[in-house]
């Protein structure tokens, strides 16, 4: 065996180099060199692998490579066109300029060429699913290019793929496709041989790659090198020389990382697509993913016919699977003795990293476990370190995350991994990059991590730090009053911080670093509605506060947090209210303002919502006296917001409507970046608002006011505010005789309150809808509703709307001819209105209490019911509310003196805008409940109705 180049040629066996046939004396170490740079003549050799053949046991600088560089350039002289045999590529290596030959193609050792018939391929799978475009696109970048590595995770199928595509084409290469699989190639030096010997071609392991592109040098062949990435550098080396010189060869590999050659094509394999979890039932079975693991469930003898259930079921194991084709096959095996539900209820408390598939599978391929095993042994000590310890982490991740709980910089460990695609790189929605490891990566990390219970505690304790850190410094940025999308900036942020408490309050964790962890992600968990979940970490946290040194801005927050959330949670008044004086005594001691603000707006919301609206009231003259003077616009507008709904709540109509259309103009931007709180004081005051519009008598302006809260309500996208948008809207519609509306809204309300176990509001929009039942005639049906409704809100704290529940319950009884019902029930939303405050619907009680004790069957209270009524028309006029004002003055021209009530009604009507009469008379003609059974013992003339209608048109 021997090569030419020039007029040299070097016998490697007998360590001899000739020029024209007679021999040239060379160093030792010169010959090794130069056998480096003959055998891969033409490609670039690294001074790295220069020095390791030369010096093969010795360490060398590069000053000694040059000094043995520089004397086999003169021994070698120059080539027929003057120029130095051997050249330098600055920053590469060296590479030896010169057209190679060798007679090793020549030697009758070499086999003849594989026949077409001789194929050396696997048989490919009976059916691959979900692989068809991606076998097209790799046939068609394999005809184009010549040289493609299928790249992907381990369990992705690649092989498959690979394989399907040889087959595919074998018809196209007339000497035949061979199949290496490199996998049981444990020495990089090998890969040369290996390919040689399937080729049936004897070459030393010095010259192997020379030999295997002369043989290769005139054949159409596909060679298909699988599992590339053990032996990578020596896979690339060949792969790149055959390319070059083999011009009808065409290469397919299969590697979890690219070979990263001159000539190579990358085709990443993605996982099998699957469902997203709103694709319900059979919509799922047209996904990939799913098609692969119902077959191969039903091929182990799993169920053919699936209900939508059950189809949901396997939707949700392929999405934990992340579409990898191995765990899918392993798990439909699973699933086929165990059944779907159970399998699921596996994954979720092991993974199944341990479960086995065929038996006839490459061994790397028979549990997740071994797949994995496989990669992780071809790791360094700081990549195995970094990809145990990324376990931990939750969702995608940053390299600061992976830096700090690793306690190594990760940067170039991290792109490592993903190279290997033993990790992904995505994009967050703000452009940034993070890494995620797939379901499966994940929880072969952690099993590695838990077999070092000191590594563990040392990884959750730095993780739990990092994540407050990170909280920490967001707070110290933060503005009391906004939340500056906490959930967006850190959407990784939950499920680390949930993770990281647990572990806080586990056995072996830290209370005090769970209690300051829970106060700085509180503001997370009230942004996201997880009311009941911020209730129980900071009621727990406070708990252990006595044993526990935290700092003072942390405890605010945690009596803060329990004092929001605690506002939904039954039997909680006693502690919330105590959190939130605690909590205000903090925030004075502090001297901080907004905080200071935002406590006693929550506070508010809690004792009106409770039916204190007095002591509501009282809390905000508190705000605006600590405000004044303060230049703070959204302060002073926030103290406006809630002195605007007291008055509202008090019956001061006229007040209530001057502070809020200043503080709320209709149609404004509205700033999304507030807090819960906040942003709930913003709603409360529109909706408030709509409902003084009403009363006043701007009903048509009352309807653009009340949809801007639900439209502002809606893109802040929080159950809260939208749900208390919704109920008071829905509450103005059926004032206003707008059931189709109403019922609308009702039917959101419901939907949105049950989707987040809103109970107090679900119970809201079933007392709604009994109203709307009561003035629809089905008096019977509406009682059923409207107790239940009361029932539910009285246990959640929830006071407001009860005085309009129990006023609608004393007309239904009304209705069903049980008087003495009746007037127990507007008795007692008389007196819950003058306890709690709630007194700004006192004169349409009174008037409802004055038409019972008229009309009623017992004697003696005529004069009672007078003077209800009489008092019913002065206080909605005291208070500016037209539209009661213009029903009390309805019924007492009914059931009193016409003339004198004539002229309170015409007085009445006078105040209302001309393009608002006809519609204030139809609402109080039919009552303002929208039809049904009035209350005031006359059933109205049409022809009045009409009389008035005619008058009103013709002088607008």
């Amino acid at each position: 065996m021997s090569y030419r180049f020039g007029s040299f040629r070097l016998l490697p066996i007998e360590r001899r180099l000739e020029r024209d046939g007679v021999p040239v004396s060379i160093g030792s170490r010169a010959f090794d060199l130069l056998s480096v740079l003959v055998e891969n003549g033409g490609t670039v050799v690294s001074k790295r692998d220069l020095t390791a053949r030369a010096w093969p046991d010795t360490v060398v600088d590069e000053v000694s490579l040059r000094v043995h560089i520089s004397a086999l350039r003169k021994s070698l002289g120059t080539n027929d066109s003057g120029a130095a045999f051997i050249s330098n590529v600055s920053g590469r290596g060296y590479m030896l300029s010169a057209e190679i030959e060798s007679d090793i193609a020549r030697s009758d050792t070499v086999a003849a060429p594989i026949a077409k018939n001789e194929n050396h391929l696997p048989p490919p799978l009976f059916r691959m699913i979900g692989r068809e475009a991606a076998l097209e696109e790799t046939c068609e970048r394999l005809v184009s290019h010549r040289f493609v590595t299928v790249l992907g995770a381990g369990g992705m199928g690649k092989t498959t793929l690979a394989i399907a595509a040889a087959h595919k084409m074998s018809d196209g290469f007339r000497d035949g496709v061979l199949f290496v699989d490199l996998a049981p190639v444990t020495d990089g030096a090998l890969v040369a041989t290996t390919v040689a010997s399937h080729l049936g071609v004897a070459a030393p392991a010095q010259a192997a790659v020379a030999v295997v592109c002369n043989f290769l040098k005139e054949k159409r062949i596909l060679l298909l090198l699988d599992n590339c990435e053990h032996v990578i550098e020596a896979a690339a080396a060949l792969a790149e020389r055959a390319h070059r010189y083999c011009p009808e060869l065409c290469i397919l590999a299969t590697s979890r990382e690219a070979l990263r050659v001159e000539g190579e094509q990358v085709y990443k394999i993605a996982p099998l697509r699957t469902p997203a979890p709103d694709v319900v039932g059979d919509d799922s079975r047209r996904f990939p993913a799913v098609q692969l693991f119902l077959d191969r469930m039903a091929a182990a003898g799993g169920a053919t016919e699936l209900g939508r259930g059950e189809i949901d079921l396997a939707a949700e194991i392929c999405r934990r699977l992340d579409g990898m084709a191995l765990a899918l096959e392993l798990t439909a095996a699973r699933a086929a003795s165990h059944g779907l539900s159970r399998t699921l209820e596996l994954l979720q408390q092991r993974f199944g990293i341990h479960w086995g598939g065929r038996r006839t599978a490459l061994p790397r391929h028979q549990t997740v476990l071994a797949l994995h095993d496989w990669s992780y042994n071809l790791l360094s000590p700081d990549e195995k370190l970094v990809l145990r310890r990324a376990g931990w982490l939750s969702g995608p991740f940053t390299a600061e995350a992976a830096s700090k709980i690793s306690r190594i910089e990760t940067d170039d460990v991290l792109d490592s991994l993903a190279d290997k695609s033993l990790i992904s790189r995505v994009l967050s929605a703000n452009g940034a990059l993070r890494y995620r490891l797939a379901e499966t990566t994940k929880a072969y990390a952690l099993d590695k991590l838990h077999c070092d219970a000191p590594e563990v505690e040392r990884v959750a304790r730095a993780h739990a730090e990092y994540f407050l850190d990170l909280l920490r410094a967001h707070a110290r940025k933060a503005d009391p009053f906004h939340l500056s999308g906490l959930s967006k900036t850190f959407p990784e942020a939950l499920a680390n911080v949930r993770s990281a408490i647990d572990w806080c309050y586990s056995e072996s964790g830290d209370p005090e670093l769970g209690a300051q962890l829970v106060a700085y992600s509180s503001p997370l968990f009230l942004e996201l509605s997880l009311l009941e979940e911020c209730f129980r970490w900071s009621d727990r946290a406070l708990s252990s506060l006595p044993s526990v040194i935290i700092d003072e801005v942390a405890e605010a927050l945690l009596h803060q947090a329990r004092a929001v959330s605690g506002i939904i949670v039954r039997e909680a008044r006693d502690i919330v209210t105590a959190s939130f004086e605690r909590a205000l005594d903090i925030a004075d001691n502090l001297g901080n303002l907004r905080l200071r603000l935002e406590i006693i707006a929550g506070f508010n919301i809690f004792l009106m919502r409770a039916g204190n609206c007095y002591a509501g009231a009282r809390i905000v003259d508190a705000a605006e006296t600590a405000c004044m003077g303060s230049s703070d616009v959204v302060a002073r507008r926030l103290v406006l917001w809630m002195k605007g709904i007291c008055h509202a709540y008090n019956g001061d109509f006229i007040a209530a409507r001057g502070v809020l259309e200043e503080s709320c103009p209709v149609g404004g931007s509205v700033d999304l970046d507030l807090t819960l709180v906040v942003f709930t004081q913003f709603i409360r005051a529109k909706v408030q608002l709509a409902r003084v519009q009403l009363f006043q008598g701007d009903g048509r302006r009352s309807e653009i006011t009340a949809r801007d809260a639900i439209d502002s309500a809606a893109a802040y996208s929080h159950p809260i505010p939208l749900c208390i948008a919704l109920a008071y809207a829905a509450s103005n519609a059926i004032w206003k005789g707008d059931l189709a509306v109403a019922n609308g809204m009702i039917e959101r309300l419901a939907e949105v309150s049950e989707r987040h176990s809103l109970a107090a509001f679900h119970a809201v929009s079933k007392g709604l809808r009994g109203e709307i039942r009561v003035h629809q005639g089905s008096a019977a049906e509406g009682v059923t509703m409207l107790v239940s409704a009361i029932d539910v809100m009285t246990s959640r704290n929830h006071d407001h709307m009860l005085v309009s529940f129990y006023a609608a319950l004393a007309e239904a009884y009304a209705a069903l001819g049980e008087v003495s019902h009746a007037t127990r029930h507007i008795e007692t939303a008389i007196s819950t209105a003058r306890t709690g405050g709630e007194i700004f619907q006192m004169s349409d009680l009174l008037r409802i209490r004055g038409t019972l004790l008229i009309s009623g069957p017992l004697e003696g209270h005529i004069a009672e019911g007078n003077a209800d009524l009489r008092k019913a028309y002065e206080t909605a006029r005291d208070s500016g509310n037209s539209l009661h004002e213009l029903r009390a003055a309805t019924t007492l021209r009914r059931m009193l003196n016409p003339a004198e009530a004539e002229e309170m009604f015409d007085e009445t009507l006078a105040k209302l805008p001309h393009e608002e009469r006809v519609f204030y008379m139809d609402l109080v003609q039919c009552p303002p409940y929208g039809g049904g059974q009035s209350f005031d013992g006359q059933v109205p003339r049409s022809s009045e109705i009409s009389a008035v209608s005619t008058d009103l048109s013709e002088s607008a």
